[in-house]
């Protein structure tokens, strides 16, 4: 069963075979939890959005400790 990784979020995959779960899963994503910005974000960078809403740039690496705490 895959479901959403992102914090607070309780989507599930409902489908007939893993590959199709997959799809939808990176449909979700897309759809639910993508904004597109207008800034420069240096290469190797990503933007995470903080618990009080705001954009926060930083490495994927510390993006994914950020989401592990």
């Amino acid at each position: 069963m895959i479901r959403c990784s992102q914090r607070g979020c309780s989507w599930v995959a409902v489908a007939p075979s893993e590959r199709v779960a997959w799809k939808q899963y990176e449909s979700h994503v897309l759809c639910e939890h993508v904004e597109t910005v207008e800034i420069d974000i240096p290469e190797g960078y990503v933007q995470v959005r903080t618990d009080d809403g705001e954009w926060e740039t930083m490495t994927a690496e510390e993006a994914r400790q950020f989401y592990d705490d």
